[in-house]
């Protein structure tokens, strides 16, 4: 078979795959298999929502940040910050009876109250029993001392470990068919996949509409922030 039969043939093919809307560049199948892993299944379903994994962080209210800070205006990190929730790239250091953790980053408290978000196997290291918690119920919780480059504050309660949860606002849940207090699980693709559950539902106004995942959970099954998984009732 001569050059230019190869080329008939070579012509035939990608024509074939333009037809089934399959782009073919320099990087040949390469990017067909792209192209293809993009209009898989678990990639057009409509039950994927985007992740946005967290670290540990303090929560300020605007008394506390000022104590810790001074007269300081923090610097936004593009970065880490997601959606409505601004990360600042100043840090604190948290302080517990056992110990003490530094280059802890900081966020606005929108309910005024401070209070800080544990990765698991944090509270060993600090000498506390931190309850698995939705963000904005601290009740009862352990508190900690959180310093910073100007001064510190006590906290009586708040140190929590944050529970897996997916935000919505009202338009969103609907489209999920999802509702404030149902608890789902979620599917992750990929060779390290699996299934997260007991991942509670959280719907108000205005909330960015993600799956939070924090950290430890993100590698384990080697999730990338903005990272698409599918919602399971």
């Amino acid at each position: 078979m001569n050059s230019s039969e190869l080329d008939k043939i070579k012509d035939a093919v990608i024509s074939l795959l333009k037809e089934k809307g399959i782009s073919i560049s320099e990087s040949g199948s390469k990017q067909a298999e792209t192209d293809c892993q993009d209009r898989s299944p678990f990639k057009m379903d409509p039950m994927l929502i985007p992740v946005a994994i967290t670290d540990r962080t303090v929560y300020l209210s605007k008394k506390d940040k000022e104590t810790c800070f001074g007269g300081t205006v923090l610097t936004k990190d593009d970065a880490l910050s997601k959606g409505s929730r601004v990360i600042y790239k100043e840090t604190v250091t948290v302080c517990g009876p056992d110990g003490d953790m530094e280059d802890v980053r900081v966020s606005d408290a929108s309910e005024n109250q401070s209070r800080v978000e544990l990765i698991s196997g944090d509270d060993l290291s600090l000498g506390i029993k931190a309850p698995l918690r939705l963000s904005s119920d601290t009740k009862c919780s352990p508190g900690l001392r959180i310093a910073g480059p100007s001064g510190s504050v006590e906290l009586e309660e708040g140190a929590i470990i944050p529970l897996r949860k997916i935000t919505l606002d009202p338009p969103h849940a609907e489209h999920y068919g999802l509702r404030t207090g149902q608890v789902v699980s979620v599917e992750v693709s990929g060779s390290r996949g699996g299934v997260f559950t007991n991942v509670a539902v959280v719907v108000e106004e205005h909330l960015d509409s993600l799956c939070w995942l924090d950290v430890s959970e993100a590698k384990s099954m080697c999730i990338s922030d903005n990272a698409m998984v599918k919602i399971v009732k």
